[in-house]
């Protein structure tokens, strides 16, 4: 009996309880029209996001293609720049012909006004090598560097969303004043530049994690001063205030020092020593003369002086461009993110879980470049470009994580119970707009980009006229070559403009001499001349025993 009587006491206490858990079942299932209505676009998003997650490598891959597009499409059309490609392209040239990858001339002279190491000219010799003496071999290895940057920027955004990733890649074609000039399509050393620099930043702020990256950071700053000489110093105080900053610097052992600075050094000294065997230590001290004190002094060294202003208004806050708005996100994101903190406390477990730390490293990444350059005297617009990288990984990590956060709070929404239906209705509301927004914004400063950089790109007629004229095969390659063809200056007619020496020089190997038809008529040496119809007009009784190799309406080449 008494057992009896306790078994029926236990069933009465539980008749309880799953009357409880049916009757809240029963409310769960009876969810008024309006909430599931309302939840609906929330639905339809996190199946989206979802989509995306299980086929994020085929997006990924279709991004990495669209960003090569940008990159390499047309690459050759556009005319060639004297400053500064022109210039390196014979550097580069003149290395090969003349043996010596140490030591570059212009115009076979030792070149005492491009005062770079060696990289950035061993890059274009690569581009040589592979795709001949032409504009696409000269600007191959910028491009390929851009794109690379790219997708090393997009592959480190991974680690904080998928959605981010994708951004980055989005970002970098849309950015473009480094595509439009002296950097991704261009022949010159900013590329690599720019891919060193951004490597190494990649590489310090994740130090923490394994001290060996730090060595890593090391040659690639060595590497980034072998292609753009000071510039590098940008490198050296970024990633030294952020080891200081995170107290990682205090971390290192004797050994990881030595090692650190033999990463640094190993290069710079094979570099110097081979170069010291050419001409002493005069490389270096004009290095040190002329690129360094002179360039960064007030003296308005070149005509390059403008205000502290100048790289704000020409690109972070003109208008026409993505960088107001990648700005202006930065800008929000960190108020929002530092307004949280200060609520939530949570200053402490964001330094320890790094994010606060990654924070601080794109602030100095922005900042010190920005700053730095705008402070020295000579200011020229490419110098800036660095900073575009940490603008559109920052924006990027930001969005990415607003865009996520519907796919996160998924199952937090469901403990926490039924929202309201208008509630709901905003939610669904404001994450389909805040991807609409990303999706507009992206694709219309992309389209402007392929607009501006791709189709409206041009050639220059006369360089044109080099290009067809000239080959390295004819019985004229290689001889003297006079031009008398107005050029940058028309008053200069007579003398070789930097993109005319270069052309003329992968196109028929001429080797080029200033003064004009006085000095062609002059010549004993076999030798070309490229003149325009005006002139030819003008001289053509002079010229009557030239021979003509070559015309098109608007120039001609004639051999003596």
């Amino acid at each position: 009996m008494a057992a009896d009587s306790g078994q029926k006491r236990r069933e009465k206490k539980r008749v309880p309880i799953s009357s409880s858990a049916e009757t809240n079942t029963g409310r769960k299932n009876k969810m008024p029209k309006a909430e599931k209505f309302a939840e609906a676009p929330v639905r339809l998003y996190r199946g989206l996001l979802r989509l995306f997650e299980k086929y994020y490598w085929v997006f990924f891959a279709a991004a990495c293609l669209t960003l090569a597009f940008f990159c390499f499409r047309c690459l050759d059309v556009q005319y060639v720049d004297s400053w500064d490609e022109a210039r390196h392209g014979v550097n580069a040239y003149e290395m090969i012909q003349n043996g010596d990858y140490i030591r570059h001339t212009y115009n076979y002279q030792t070149d005492d006004w491009n005062l770079k190491p060696s990289i950035s000219y061993w890059g274009i010799i690569l581009g040589f090598r592979l795709f001949g003496y032409s504009v696409l071999g000269l600007r191959f290895a910028s491009a390929l560097a851009y794109l690379l940057t790219g997708i090393a920027c997009a592959l480190f955004a991974k680690r904080y969303s998928r959605e981010a990733s994708i951004l980055v890649l989005g970002f970098f074609c849309a950015n473009e004043r480094p595509l439009s000039a002296h950097l991704a399509r261009a022949g010159d050393a900013d590329a690599l530049y720019m891919l060193f620099f951004t490597l190494a930043v990649l590489a310090v702020l994740r130090v923490r994690e394994n001290h060996k990256r730090l060595y890593l950071c090391g040659l690639l700053f060595s590497l980034a001063f072998l292609t753009k000489s000071w510039h590098a110093g940008m490198i050296a105080a970024v990633c030294g205030l952020y080891l200081l900053g995170t107290g990682e610097l205090f971390r290192l052992k004797a050994k990881e020092w030595g090692l650190f600075l033999l990463s640094v050094f190993a290069p710079l000294l094979l570099w110097f020593g081979w170069r010291y065997t050419k001409d002493g230590f005069s490389f270096l001290r004009q290095m040190v003369e002329v690129d360094l004190l002179a360039r960064t002094g007030s003296s308005n060294f070149e005509g390059h002086e403008f205000p502290f202003s100048f790289y704000y208004d020409t690109v972070f806050g003109a208008e026409g461009f993505i960088y107001r708005w990648l700005l202006l996100i930065c800008i929000a994101g960190l108020a929002a993110g530092a307004f949280w903190f200060w609520r939530k406390r949570g200053w402490k477990d964001a330094w320890e879980n790094g994010s606060l730390k990654d924070a601080f490293g794109y602030l100095f990444w922005f900042l010190i470049p920005f700053l730095g350059f705008s402070l020295i005297g000579t200011k020229l617009i490419w110098y800036c470009y660095p900073c575009t990288i940490p603008l559109a990984m920052g924006a990027a990590v930001l969005l990415g994580k607003a865009l996520r956060a519907p796919l996160a709070a998924g199952g937090q929404s469901r403990e926490r119970g039924s929202k309201t239906a208008a509630g709901k209705a905003a939610a669904g509301l404001g994450v389909w707009i805040l991807a609409a927004a990303c999706l507009v914004m992206t694709g219309y400063y992309m389209w402007n980009c392929y607009l501006h950089v791709i189709r409206e790109a041009h050639g220059d007629p006369f360089q044109l006229f080099i290009q067809e004229s000239a080959d390295r095969d004819s019985d004229y390659a290689g001889e003297k070559a006079y031009v008398f063809v107005p050029g940058e200056d028309p008053a200069d007619i007579g003398q070789w403009d930097q993109n005319m020496l270069f052309l003329a020089e992968i196109s028929g190997d001429f080797h080029c001499e200033d003064g004009g038809v006085e000095a062609f008529l002059n010549e004993k040496e076999p030798a070309v001349l490229y003149i325009d119809a005006a002139h030819y007009e003008e001289y053509e009784q002079e010229l009557a025993g030239a021979s003509l190799l070559y015309e098109n309406g608007s120039y001609l080449l004639l051999e003596n």
